[in-house]
C-alpha cells in the first residue's frame, strides 16, 4: 500500500512566523514557483521584513529549475543555496527535533 504524504512549507524570521503553505501530491518546480509568488512576498511584507530577507533552498531540482532561478534572481536579492536534506544546516530540522522531544 502507498502511503500519501502531505508536505507543507512556510517562513520564519525574529519577528514571527508566515502562514505555512501545504501541499497535498507531487511537487514539482511549476508549482514550487506558484508558492514563491504567491506567498513569499505577501509573507515577508506581513512580517515586517519587506525584500530584506535570505531565500534559503537547497539544491533539489525543483529549486534549481530554470524558471525558479529566474524569477528569484529579480525577486529574491538574497539566496542561500545548501546541500540537498542536510540536517546540520536545515534550521527545520532541530524545530522537528525540539517537537519530538517535547511530544
Amino acid at each position: 500500500m502507498e502511503a500519501e504524504v502531505l508536505l507543507c512549507g512556510g517562513c520564519m524570521s525574529a519577528s514571527g512566523l508566515s502562514n505555512l503553505v501545504f501541499i497535498d501530491g507531487i511537487l514539482n518546480h511549476a508549482h514550487y514557483l506558484n508558492i514563491l509568488r504567491d506567498n513569499l512576498k505577501l509573507s515577508a511584507q506581513h512580517l515586517g521584513i519587506g525584500n530584506n530577507f535570505v531565500l534559503y533552498e537547497d539544491n533539489d531540482p525543483k529549486n534549481t529549475a530554470l524558471n525558479v532561478r529566474h524569477w528569484c534572481f529579480y525577486n529574491c536579492l538574497q539566496n542561500l543555496k545548501t546541500l540537498p536534506e542536510s540536517p546540520d544546516l536545515n534550521p527545520i530540522e532541530h524545530i522537528w527535533r525540539d517537537l519530538e522531544v517535547r511530544v
